[in-house]
């Protein structure tokens, strides 16, 4: 099922499996930000990551001597138990409580929320994460939202880049064949505080930059202002990933 949120400006539609952004649309243009799902490129547009991020080891975690299976970014992308809530026409939330299913998974009791909002020309997405254990609980959260690169009157991935707040070249690490990380690294040089896009940045997947100190990056074509602003307050990593020659780019923190 599909659920809309929206005000003046924007309107944007949700999957309830998942709690996925399908479409972000600004009204008086029409012009679509997210990236329109094609199932032989991938089969997503905007994964919601808890309590894992990429792939884990064995495809399993263990804890307290017992192992519990996890897929790759967990156990929210996929699950059709979410419980909507429409708290006004341009905000709604959609909740997960730890239950015997999830416990099968991740061991574990706790709430997770995600909750959208449209605030004039804003997207504003809050994740809410709540320990109902005894113990400490450990997790991963983040987002996965692909932005549409519109790939037609000539432009190619070269056309479009991601701004950073600094001109300092860039180390991110990479995943190894096993889709594990590996130790080692890249640098990622930038010209004029941005990264081109091309068809084969992502060749070797993601880049995974940690321990940023920075909270926003811009998605844009080359030689204009204006473009996507992606803030992530209170996010250390972030990654970037995209198909190779797709027209689509995910920023990840």
């Amino acid at each position: 099922m599909l659920y809309t949120i929206q005000n003046d400006q924007l309107i944007c539609t949700i999957s309830s499996t998942g709690a996925e952004i399908r479409s972000l649309k600004h009204k008086a243009t029409g012009k679509e930000y997210i990236w329109q799902i094609e199932e032989s490129v991938w089969g997503s547009s905007s994964p919601v990551l808890f309590p894992a991020i990429g792939k884990i080891k064995g495809n399993k975690i263990t804890y307290q001597g017992q192992d519990y299976l996890m897929p790759r970014h967990g156990i929210i992308r996929h699950t059709e138990d979410l419980i909507f809530k429409q708290h006004t026409d341009s905000k709604c939330s959609f909740t997960l409580h730890s239950s015997p299913e999830t416990l099968k998974q991740y061991p574990f009791r706790f709430s997770f929320s995600v909750v959208y909002e449209l605030v004039e020309n804003e997207l504003k997405m809050t994740y809410y994460v709540e320990n109902k254990d005894k113990v400490p609980m450990h997790f991963a959260c983040g987002g996965h939202t692909a932005y549409a690169c519109l790939l037609n009157d000539g432009k190619q991935l070269g056309h479009y880049v991601i701004e950073f707040p600094t001109t300092k070249s860039l180390k991110a690490r990479t995943l190894g064949s096993s889709g594990l990380l590996s130790n080692e690294t890249r640098e990622i040089p930038l010209v004029n505080s941005a990264l081109s896009l091309s068809k084969t940045l992502f060749d070797r997947d993601a880049l995974i930059l940690a321990d940023v100190d920075f909270d926003w990056v811009r998605f844009r074509e080359s030689g204009k202002n204006k473009g996507i602003l992606v803030k992530f307050e209170g996010f250390s990593n972030l990654a970037l990933w995209s198909k190779p020659a797709a027209d689509f780019v995910c920023i990840e923190p």
